[in-house]
C-alpha cells in the first residue's frame, strides 16, 4: 500500500472518531449531572408517627380500722367504714367514703343511742410530685364534704321537776341529718405488692344539722364523731388494696 493511501485512511478514521468522542463525553456529562441532581435532592421531611405513652391510674379500696381499735378500747362505739379512690390525673385523686356507725352511752338519767349511715366525697393531692423513683407511696393533703342520715334514741329518759314527781319515758326517737366539711393530711405506704397501710388526721367543722329541734345538737353523728364542740379532731387508720388500672393511653408525636 502506498504511503499516500495510508495517510488518507488515517485521516478518515480521525474524522469519524471526533463525533464519537464528543457523544461519549456528552453521555458522561449527562450521567454526572443526573447523579449530582439526585444527591442534591432534599429529602422529604421526616414523617411523624404517633407513639403511645402511658399514665398510671390506680383504683384503691380501703377499710378504716380505727373504729375497730376504738371499739376494742370502748365498746360504746362500733362501725364499718370503707373508701374508694381513683386517680383523676397525676398526683390528684377523687375519694368516696361511706359507712355505718353505732354509738351508745348510758348514765343515771338516760341511755343514749345513735346509729346511721354517712357518706363523704372529696379529693386528695399527693405532695410527693417531685419524687423520681417508681414508688407509689403517698404523702397527701385533702378535703371532704360529709353527709349523714341517722337516728337518735333516748331510752329510760327521766324527767325531774321540783314541783312534780319524776316521769320516766321509756323510748324517744329522733330522725336527723347532718352536714360538715373536713381538712385532712396523711400518708399511704405500700407494705406488700398492691397492699397499703394509711394513717390520716382530720379536722372537722359541722355546718348544720336538720331534724327534730329538740335533739340538737346531736351528741354523736355517724361519720363525724362525738360532737363535743365546733371543731372535731379525728384520725383514720386504713388498709388498702390497690387495683392497678395501668394504663391510660396518651398520644404524642415522634420522628419515625
Amino acid at each position: 500500500m502506498s504511503f499516500q493511501l495510508k495517510i488518507f485512511k488515517w485521516s478518515i478514521s480521525l474524522i469519524m472518531l471526533i463525533p464519537l468522542s464528543v457523544l461519549a463525553q456528552q453521555s458522561q456529562d449527562s450521567l454526572l449531572d443526573m447523579r449530582l441532581k439526585k444527591s442534591e435532592t432534599i429529602e422529604p421531611a421526616e414523617r411523624t408517627k404517633k407513639s403511645v405513652a402511658f399514665q398510671e391510674r390506680d383504683l384503691k379500696f380501703g377499710w378504716d380500722l380505727s373504729n375497730l381499735l376504738i371499739g376494742a378500747i370502748s365498746p360504746k362505739r362500733t362501725g364499718l367504714d370503707f373508701s374508694v379512690d381513683y386517680t383523676l390525673k397525676e398526683n390528684l385523686y377523687g375519694i368516696g367514703e361511706f359507712g355505718q356507725n353505732y354509738y351508745e352511752e348510758a348514765s343515771s338519767m338516760l341511755n343514749y343511742i345513735s346509729k346511721g349511715k354517712y357518706f363523704r366525697v372529696g379529693i386528695d393531692y399527693d405532695l410527693r410530685k417531685d419524687n423520681k423513683d417508681l414508688s407509689r407511696d403517698m404523702f397527701y393533703i385533702g378535703a371532704r364534704y360529709g353527709f349523714s342520715v341517722f337516728d337518735q334514741t333516748l331510752e329510760n329518759y327521766q324527767i325531774t321537776s321540783g314541783f312534780w314527781p319524776s316521769v320516766l319515758v321509756e323510748n324517744i326517737q329522733f330522725a336527723n341529718q347532718a352536714h360538715w366539711i373536713e381538712a385532712l393530711s396523711g400518708f399511704k405506704v405500700e407494705i406488700l405488692k398492691n397492699i397499703y397501710l394509711g394513717l390520716g388526721f382530720r379536722v372537722k367543722l359541722l355546718l348544720f344539722q336538720t331534724g327534730d329541734p329538740n335533739a340538737k345538737p346531736a351528741p354523736f353523728i355517724p361519720g363525724y364523731g362525738k360532737n363535743s364542740g365546733t371543731l372535731v379532731v379525728g384520725f383514720n387508720y386504713n388498709v388498702y388494696y390497690n387495683l392497678p388500672m395501668n394504663y391510660t393511653k396518651k398520644s404524642s408525636n415522634r420522628a419515625k
